[in-house]
């Protein structure tokens, strides 16, 4: 397995630490949800008998993409998947997950963003050891942002997975995800960059105009 890096982070809500990982296995039990998935490649947030567990990977492909970092490398034309997990036992006993506010946010290079709550998902697969824990894959391509994912277009999208609550530690773990090259592509900067100098004219415009009124 590749040698997990891990850097202790002070959590604000409790002065608890949080343990965080990137490239790293689940632990037990590991992944449990689909078929055919190894464990590892999975950036983790531990504290307070909570894992969470964020990780991407090409749509269909095994093993996984080996991350540096929390950085994802995804080729052009491929469409990638990004693999969630919440384990409320990985201390002495479950973790009562009531009260406790799970977001997911997708954001890529052009500003679109979208959250949802992983908790709620009704076909998460559960760990029958941990009814409070739960894993799930969501793949880009799901309708996530607009304009629709275009997997040909050079794009970064940073996916965030925030766990936090009265009480306890606050949980976040976070995947950079490169496709292609990373950058958008030049002609969509192009149509931004132009967008800005139109609204820049408008605004002096505007002022030259109230100027001679005035």
């Amino acid at each position: 397995m590749a040698a997990v890096s891990a850097v202790a982070l002070t959590a604000a809500a409790s002065g608890a630490q949080a343990q965080s990982a990137t490239n790293a296995s689940l632990a037990a039990p590991g992944v449990y949800f689909g078929t055919g998935n190894p464990n590892g490649a999975f950036a983790t947030d531990t504290a307070g008998g909570i894992e969470i567990g964020l990780r991407s990977k090409i749509s269909g492909v095994h093993p996984q993409i080996t991350p540096v970092g929390d950085v994802y490398s995804i080729p052009l034309g491929d469409t990638f998947n990004f693999d969630y997990s919440f384990n409320p036992s990985v201390g002495a006993g479950e973790v009562d997950a009531d009260g406790l506010t799970q977001s997911i946010t997708v954001t890529d290079a052009f500003g679109f963003s979208v959250s949802f709550d992983p908790s709620a998902i009704g076909d998460n697969a559960t760990n029958a050891g941990a009814p409070g824990g739960f894993q799930n894959s969501e793949k880009i391509s799901f309708s996530f942002l607009d304009p629709a994912y275009n997997p040909n277009k050079n794009d970064t999208f940073t996916i965030t997975y925030s766990v936090f609550g009265i009480d306890h530690p606050s949980l976040s773990v976070e995947n950079v995800v490169n496709v292609g090259s990373g950058a958008p592509e030049p002609a969509a900067w192009a149509l931004m960059i132009l967008g800005f100098g139109g609204v820049g004219a408008t605004l002096r415009r505007k002022v030259r105009t109230a100027a001679t009124a005035a």
